[in-house]
Order: structure tokens, then sequence, then C-alpha cells
């Protein structure tokens, strides 16, 4: 059922007045908001103009304008005015700075903060490091212990050289048990291992040590010996403080090894490859090293008396600090570093090396013996040929003429003279049955040799010591008199007369004209 018209009616004028009284309060509402946004601008304008300019200021100006068109601007508003502008700009100054400083703030403290972090990381770093360290560790002493697995072979071994030697007096052994070795020494391969807390800083094998030592300290032939050092591989062997006194190593492939502190007297090393061997402080007394390679070869503070070394290989070697008595004939010395070291009775004849820089540089080294050597030889440019290859090199040359070269002459026959005397003998043989032994050292001869220590006198004057350089184990005192040709023994600290002593007077011949001086 529709409504009634008069209904529809009433109800259409009462939506019509709703809508103008709602026109009407949008237009309200609009005006408040427009004038509420005014009020805000203002207050903006108004505090810009007071942050910018100031109160102050703006009352200032006020005034001046006010006073202007009646042409009387007082002091007093001219003096508030400046008053005021030089306080804004210390304040805008100020506000400047500090928005400035603000910045350069945020990054000191930034700063701060990375530093610290990168302490963080640093230590982060050392805490990765000595986690590699000890991974490092662990990787090596596990290849260690692989490789030390090997020594229960190498006792196999031994006990099978022990079985063959039992039934064979010529103690020689088979070829199975030298291939048996040889294969051995290959397996037993160089690495780093631990020690004092830290790994080693060169690849070493102790295991090839002490297979060496043992072979060394059995006693074989030297037939044996030979086959295996032909095709043994003993390089990189850790031998530190080792007595290799009286052994046979000749032809043995040891290079890169470490024989610091090593006892080598008596021993025969002919031939023999310690390239890049560790050799500092070693003992090298009465031994054979003819043909030897010590090429680069660490040999600092060791000693070396009466040693022959024909032909030998000291290229690059380090020198310094070394004690040098022997025939080092026909021996490469290319680039040797000699400081501090000290050169006694040393025969060079055809010693060579490819520059006249380096031996010019030795007068600059405190070299002991240098005179004697500079003063005896010269060096001779020569052309050396190996295989299809031609060198030129300078060979040093002995000067027959020249005082020390009679000196050295002369040196070798007086030594030969006492040494022949039955008591000098049987003291130097006890002294190589209880394993150490006894050199001649010149205190005095006629010719003098003031860098050396030794005075000139009219007569010779040695001692028979274990050492040249420890006076206390001196165990006799002897002198030769070349004009009255007698030997006589003396006794400086007891005070005791000289005693003659008997010598070989067929060695007398063998004294030049000029050995008296």
């Amino acid at each position: 059922m529709n409504p009634p018209p008069d209904d529809i009616n009433d109800r259409l004028q009462q939506l019509e007045l709703e809508n103008l009284r709602l026109k009407a309060e949008l237009e309200v509402r609009k005006a408040a908001a427009q004038a509420s946004s005014k009020t805000v601008r203002k207050l903006v304008a108004e505090s810009s103009t007071r942050l910018m300019i100031g109160k102050g200021l703006k009352s200032g100006f006020r005034q001046l304008l006010d006073e202007l068109p009646d042409g009387k601007v007082s002091k007093d508003t001219i003096a508030e005015i400046m008053t005021q502008t030089i306080w804004r700009i210390t304040r805008i100054g100020t506000f400047a700075i500090l928005m400035a400083v603000a910045p350069l703030l945020i990054l000191i403290v930034q700063t701060g903060i990375l530093n610290r972090q990168n302490d963080k990381l640093d230590t982060q770093n050392g805490l990765i490091g000595k986690q590699n360290q000890r991974l490092d560790q662990q990787i090596n002493l596990e290849e260690g212990n692989r490789r030390s697995s090997l020594v229960f072979f190498m006792s196999n071994i031994m006990d099978k050289l022990d079985i063959e030697l039992r039934s064979n007096p010529k103690r020689s052994l088979s070829d199975p048990l030298i291939g048996r070795i040889v294969s051995l020494s290959q397996s037993m391969r160089p690495y780093r291992y631990l020690e004092n807390d830290s790994l080693t800083p060169r690849q070493l094998s102790p295991e090839r040590g002490q297979l060496l030592f043992m072979l060394v300290n059995s006693d074989l032939d030297k037939a044996t010996y030979d086959k295996i050092y032909a095709r043994a591989n003993f390089n990189y062997a850790d031998l530190r403080e080792a007595n290799f006194s009286k052994a046979y190593l000749r032809g043995a492939q040891l290079s890169n090894s470490s024989f610091s502190q090593a006892n080598f007297n008596y021993a025969d090393l002919q031939g023999a490859d310690l390239s890049n061997a560790w050799l500092e402080k070693a003992n090298f007394r009465n031994t054979l090293m003819s043909g030897i390679n010590l090429s680069s070869a660490n040999l600092r503070e060791s000693r070396m008396e009466n040693i022959v070394m024909l032909e030998g290989n000291l290229s690059h070697a380090d020198l310094r600090q070394i004690y040098l008595e022997g025939d080092f004939s026909g021996t490469n010395l290319e680039n040797v570093k000699l400081q501090n070291a000290s050169l006694v009775d040393v025969n060079l004849e055809g010693c060579y090396f490819q520059s006249l820089g380096w031996i010019d540089s030795l007068k600059f080294l405190d070299v002991k013996g240098l005179r004697y050597v500079r003063d005896i030889y010269f060096p001779n440019l020569e052309v050396r040929k190996k295989g299809f290859v031609m060198d030129s090199v300078y060979a040093l040359r002995l000067d027959p003429k020249s005082p020390l070269a009679q000196m050295q002459s002369c040196n070798l026959a007086v030594e030969a003279i006492v040494e022949s005397n039955p008591r000098v003998k049987e003291l130097q043989q006890t002294a190589r049955k209880n394993g150490y032994a006894l050199s001649l050292y010149a205190a005095k001869n006629p010719f003098g040799m003031e860098d050396l220590g030794i005075a000139k006198d009219t007569a010779w004057l040695y001692r028979l010591s274990a050492d040249q350089m420890d006076v206390a184990s001196t165990v006799i005192w002897v002198q030769f008199n070349p004009v009255q040709q007698t030997l006589w023994e003396l006794f400086p600290e007891e005070g005791r007369a000289a005693m003659k002593m008997a010598f070989d007077k067929k060695l007398l011949k063998k004294l030049g004209d000029g050995c008296d001086e």
C-alpha cells in the first residue's frame, strides 16, 4: 500500500531543510579552518621573524621608522639597533657553529663505535689466526704421526741388518736389504713438527736423521755405504748436535739438513751434498771434504781445522765468524760471506770467483788473516771449461816471491818437525782415542802475524792444544830454533828449565834459506 502524497511532500521538505543546515555547518567549519591556518602561518612567520630578527631588533626598527619622518633619530634607537644586530649575529653564528659541530660529534661517536668494532674484529681475527695455527699444527702433527709410523719399518730393517752382520765379518749388506733402506729413506719425507709449542720454521725429517745416524754407527764396509749413499735420500735430515766423528759420509745427499753444533772431526765428507744445510757452530777437524758441495750453507761460527777441501763449492755460503785452517785449493768462493772470520794457515791456491768486487770488499770487513792472504795470492783472470760451457773466473795464484809465501812454506816445514817428536805423536794419538784432537797453534815465529795474534821472534813457538781459542787446553809448549836447529819443550807456568826434544833430522832439509830470518 503506497503512502499518501502529503506524507511524501513533508518528507522531501525535511530533507531539503536538513541539506541546507549541513551546508551552513560546512561553510562555518571551512571558515574556521581558514582562520586557523592563517593563525598558524602568522605564528610561524612571527616565530621565524623573532628567531632570525628577534623581538628587540624588530622593536628597534619600528621605533626607527617612527622617528624617521620627524628627522629626529635618537642615539638610543641606533644603539639599540646595533646592539640587537650584533647580538642576533652572535646567536645565529653560535647556532651555525652548533649545527656544524653536530655532524662532527656524530662522526666522532661513529668513529669510536667503528674503532671498537675494529678492535672486536682484530680480536676475532687473532682468535681465527690462532685457530688456523692450531689447525696447521694439527695437520702437521697428523702428518708427522703418519710418517713416524715408518719407524716401525725402520726397526724391522735394523733387525734384518743385525742378522746379516752377525754372519758377515766383512760388514757388508745384501742388495735387497740395501734396496729396502733406500726405499725407506725416500718414504721419510720432511715435515714441520711441534717444538716448544710452535711448529719448526723449516721442514725437516727426524726419521731420516735417525736412519742415517743408525747406519753410520753400524760400522758397515765402505762399499755398502757407497751403494746406500748413491741412491738413498737423506736431504732435510734433522741431526742437530749429532756426533759424526770418524763417520763415513762420502757422497751422501744431505742438502737442506740441520747439523747445528754437530761434530764432524776426522769424518769423510768427500763429494757429499750439503748445499743449503745448517751447520752453524759445527766442528770440522782433520776432516776430508774434497769435492763437497756447501753452496748457500750456513756455517756461521763453525770451526774448520786442518781440513782438506780440494775443489769444493762454498759459493754464497755464510762463513761469518768462522775459523778456517787447511787446504782449500780449487774451491769456489763466489760471494762467500766472511765478516769477522779468521783465516789461519789456509791454502787458497786455485780458489776462484767471478768478480773482483767481492775480494776488494773484504778489506772493509774484520777478517783476521786477510793481509796474509792478500800478500800471498793475486787474482788471475782465467777461462775454465765445464762440459760445453766456457766461463771466465778469477783464480787465486800463489806469488812464490812474496815473503808470506816463504813464511807459509817455513811454517809447514817447522810443524812437520814438531810433529815428528815421539812425545807429540803420543799425545795426539791418545787424544784421538779419547774422541778429540790436539793441534799446533803458533804463538811466535820469525815473520809475525799481528792480525792473527802471532808475535815476531827469532824462533817458532807453538802450543799443542785442543782449541785455538782456549789457551787453558794447552798440553805442552814447544819451541824450534832455526839457527841452532833444536827443539825444546817449555814450561812457562811452572818456571822449570826448557827440556830438549828429539825430532826427525831429515826434515831439516825442507827448511828454506829464509826460514831463520
